[in-house]
């Protein structure tokens, strides 16, 4: 099970590091201080950093827990959808284009996918998962256009923001409110 959780994790830790390092490899923060910010436990957090290290993408800084991102670990999280200018996960809003660019696109898609894999864990009632459901699956639908529309995506995130309000997850909530622009 624990190995389950550090491979739905990993990205999550990955983007956090380059968040909290804000990409810069001479930087060192604390795996645990990344972990309880996603709400895992201290186990999950050292595994996962030691996952993160084994594949090069962070390095030990010290032995109690800190850690830094490497260059590979940049660029991974770079091709994640992360950047560092203005402090949220991607980086990236959706702007007010009637359009959405590829750049948006991916940072859409990313965080999509991050809220459907946690959906499970913010215990939502009957009404608020449908509600996420049915505004993810339109999120999917925009996706799969050639162009996709930046207002219907921008309502639909304002929907999923409205219940995760209700739900405390603040971490969706920057997640979301970071690309509507907030």
């Amino acid at each position: 099970m624990a190995d389950v959780e550090v491979k739905e994790n990993i990205n999550r830790f990955l983007l956090e590091l380059y968040v909290l390092t804000q990409g810069d490899p001479a930087t060192m923060v604390s795996m645990y201080d990344i972990g309880e910010t996603l709400g895992l436990d201290r186990g999950i957090s050292m595994r996962t950093a030691e996952e993160l290290i084994g594949t090069g993408l962070a390095v030990i800084k010290t032995l109690n827990g800190g850690i830094g991102i490497t260059t590979d670990g940049v660029t991974e999280a770079h091709q994640l959808g992360a950047t560092a200018d203005n402090g949220s996960p991607t980086g990236i809003s959706l702007g007010d284009a009637p359009v959405m660019d590829e750049t948006q696109c991916r940072a859409v898609e990313r965080i999509a996918a991050e809220l459907k894999s946690q959906l499970g864990e913010k215990g939502l009632n009957f009404d608020q998962l449908a509600e996420m459901m049915a505004d993810l699956k339109s999120i999917d639908a925009q996706l799969s256009s050639p162009n996709p529309k930046n207002a219907i995506i921008r309502e639909c995130f304002q929907s999923i923001k409205n219940v995760l309000k209700e739900t405390g997850d603040s971490y969706g909530l920057s997640m979301v409110a970071a690309l509507l622009g907030e």
